[in-house]
């Protein structure tokens, strides 16, 4: 015949306290492995952005060699897009295609890289604020005015900055 002990813990409704306590730590420990996890994404997420731009910049460098014409990286700091960009041969500024899809080569960091954005350009020329970064047909840097005639060689290096503080 069973007894009254058993027989209360077969009707019980409800937990214990070390039960919940126990649900309560493995909800603590899960938390503190996931907190860590989400700051490197945002960190792999901002050191990707940074590498696209690098690798804009070498697409605009290599289309201006390879095609002979300047080519150049348009940065525009309030959208936060990167597009290359080319002098047309019959002067003036249009973006550059892309021969396989017909596609302008933008790149949108805030879309591509949620939380990700431009913060600053500095230019060859000291110039600050969105601009375009030129090459001749040698990969030189150098600085053009707005409708793409050539001012000259760049004095210094071109800096564009990351809302993160990385730069390139």
């Amino acid at each position: 015949m069973p007894t009254s002990a058993a027989i209360s813990r077969r009707h019980r409704n409800g937990f214990t306290l070390v039960e919940l306590m126990f649900v309560v730590l493995i909800m603590g420990v899960i938390t503190a492995s996931v907190v860590p996890a989400m700051d490197n994404v945002r960190t792999m997420r901002r050191g990707a952005a940074r590498d696209d731009l690098s690798r804009m910049l070498m697409v605009a460098r290599g289309r201006a060699a390879a095609s002979g014409r300047p080519h150049g990286l348009r940065i525009d700091l309030t959208g936060s897009t990167l597009t290359v960009v080319e002098v047309s041969v019959t002067g003036g500024i249009q973006a550059d295609r892309d021969p396989l899809s017909g596609n302008d080569r933008t790149l949108d960091l805030g879309v591509t890289y949620s939380g990700v954005a431009l913060s600053d350009m500095t230019n060859g020329d000291a110039t600050r604020g969105s601009g375009i970064i030129w090459f001749d047909f040698e990969g030189v840097p150098h600085t053009r005015d707005s409708d793409g005639s050539y001012l000259g060689i760049n004095t210094q290096e071109a800096v564009v900055t990351l809302d993160s503080g990385q730069s390139v």
